[in-house]
């Protein structure tokens, strides 16, 4: 199944974490720069938050969908909407196959 890991620094940086409204555990996290067909074929997969590469995970879960934005401050990137699961917490990666903040396994 396929993962993403993303850096996604705690102190404020973009981008947010965010709850999705009545949906228990939902979260969303944009704006990431991919094409919407990879970040289609991520559905179902893991999703991995680093502060940096070679850091463990802080949070992650499974992801439920991809949507690419349109117009507004981020136009074109992808959020992502996630279920979030402790597993996803303190998952280590190897330091290859990093593209800028974002690696695809």
């Amino acid at each position: 199944m396929a993962a993403i890991h993303l850096i996604k620094k705690t102190d404020g940086g973009l981008p947010s974490i965010v709850p999705v409204a009545g949906a228990p555990h939902t979260f969303t996290s944009g704006f990431w720069t991919l094409s919407q067909e990879t970040a289609r074929s991520l559905i179902g997969g893991q999703i991995y938050f680093h502060e940096h590469q070679r850091d463990p995970s802080f949070y992650g879960g499974r992801i439920l969908d991809a949507q690419q934005t349109v117009g507004g401050d981020y136009p074109d990137k992808i959020v992502f909407t996630f279920l979030f699961s402790p597993d996803c917490r303190g998952v280590r990666t190897t330091g290859d196959g990093w593209s800028q903040e974002m690696k695809i396994v």
